[in-house]
């Protein structure tokens, strides 16, 4: 029986485990902070400790992907294992799965849960699976008939050998996760991987106005298809006025009016253009398409809408982990806006998030890590700011100052660490505020 180690007991680690057990292998666990789960009641897999991870012959080890590959535990591993994330592990234990894959550094989530809304509304089982919901492995055991729509981060896309997707998008590629990569190259380079070892029977959808990857674009060995909120394209989807248009093989069709959709922001508009084009690649009609299109709603923690508190129009952004993705959140509205900011520093620079602010903005309320680095910007900018030691006191400043008309936005531009577990939670604590102010 093939001995395999899975390095950390998070939902991947899990879902690892599980799927390992159920397929033949002698599964060992080793977790920092915990040795059994309660998941994993039931299943075969054995703890061992940091003292015994060399002493075995693993086959390979499935790490979790919020371990960083400077983790003295990995670098000890990798001196005489393989170390893979469950996405590799994923293409290596069901070859014959159906996947369309979406990475970036922004907009990631949107996509791949639009992908799966479209294919589901057309009559085909499509699974949101990677970084969002339950982890990619077991979904992939349990349901072998469904098409995968995988949501890919930097993290599981940096511990890949084989992945070779069929149909595959890079939404953008910005400043992110300095902490983790260690640096910018490091993080493009893991982003690109999604593609690396694709040919030309594959396709690749891309964004024409990131620089970066434009400036890779001849790497790429897949038929790609480009889309754009700025300016027409050769092959692709484009937004031209309020209308999204759709090219290929001499044709140039207009799909439909943003105005149409129960979505905001051009942000959106551009994770729908990839969604569109990559349900078209994989065989979908386009008239299926646009109808599906028409009936997704904004998910939870994206620039989701809460509610109109005394004249005041509010929005949940928690998912704004990054300046690049909060700085398309500001530029979504333009009326007065406050907004809260600030959390977990990941060692960026967040002047650019100041200064889009700044043209509509009223007031930043400043909580989290970031404070002191977010004080300094307002004040080189000229930006109104208030600090505030929690969620519940940023949320009575702002109420203390937003006016009828006004936009008020959660979008921290901040990872949630240190306040709070995840994204998800602070945008319910969020949420969770604003209902003491309705009525």
């Amino acid at each position: 029986m093939k001995k395999v180690l899975v390095y950390g007991l998070g939902l991947t680690g899990i879902s690892a485990a599980k799927t390992l057990d159920k397929m033949g292998y002698d599964v060992y666990t080793f977790d920092k902070n915990k040795k059994e789960v309660k998941e994993l009641k039931g299943y075969k897999y054995s703890p061992i400790s940091d003292d015994e991870i060399c002493d075995f012959d693993f086959e390979f080890v499935v790490k979790s992907p919020g371990i960083p590959p400077r983790d003295e535990v990995v670098e000890k591993l990798s001196e005489k294992y393989e170390i893979i994330s469950d996405i590799e592990l994923s293409f290596r234990l069901f070859p014959q799965a159906k996947i369309i894959a979406t990475t970036g550094t922004n907009g990631k989530t949107s996509t791949t849960s639009m992908i799966s809304h479209i294919l589901n509304e057309s009559g085909i089982k499509a699974i949101s699976v990677g970084n969002i919901g339950e982890g990619i492995l077991w979904q992939m055991y349990e349901n072998p008939d469904a098409v995968f729509s995988c949501e890919l981060s930097s993290f599981q896309l940096h511990d890949v050998a084989t992945y070779k997707p069929h149909i595959a998008s890079i939404t953008n590629i910005t400043e992110d996760h300095f902490d983790w990569h260690g640096s910018f190259d490091d993080y493009i380079n893991s982003k690109l991987n999604i593609s690396k070892r694709q040919d030309e029977r594959d396709f690749l959808v891309i964004n024409h106005d990131d620089p970066i990857l434009q400036d890779h674009k001849a790497d790429f060995k897949a038929k790609v298809y480009e889309f754009s909120s700025q300016e027409e394209v050769n092959r692709g989807a484009y937004l031209k006025g309020s209308s999204i248009f759709f090219k290929d093989e001499g044709k140039n069709l207009k799909l439909m009016d943003v105005d149409d959709l129960s979505i905001i922001g051009r942000h959106n508009y551009e994770n729908l253009m990839v969604a569109i084009l990559a349900c078209y690649l994989y065989g979908l009609s386009l008239d299926d398409i646009v109808k599906a299109s028409k009936s997704f709603k904004s998910i939870e923690h994206r620039l989701e809408f809460v509610g109109d508190v005394r004249g005041v129009k509010v929005f949940n952004d928690s998912k704004g982990t990054n300046v690049d993705s909060s700085i398309k959140a500001i530029q979504s509205f333009d009326k007065p806006m406050v907004i809260i900011a600030g959390g977990y520093d990941k060692n960026i620079d967040y002047s650019p998030y100041v200064k889009e602010f700044k043209k509509h903005g009223k007031l930043m309320v400043i909580i989290g890590q970031t404070t002191d680095k977010l004080v300094r910007l307002c004040e080189a900018y000229k930006v109104n700011y208030k600090k505030a030691k929690d969620m519940e006191e940023a949320v009575k400043i702002s109420f203390d100052n937003l006016e009828e008309g006004d936009i008020f936005l959660l979008s921290p531009a901040s990872a949630s660490w240190g306040m709070y577990k995840n994204f998800e939670e602070r945008g319910r604590d969020f949420k969770e505020k604003i209902e003491k102010y309705k009525g």
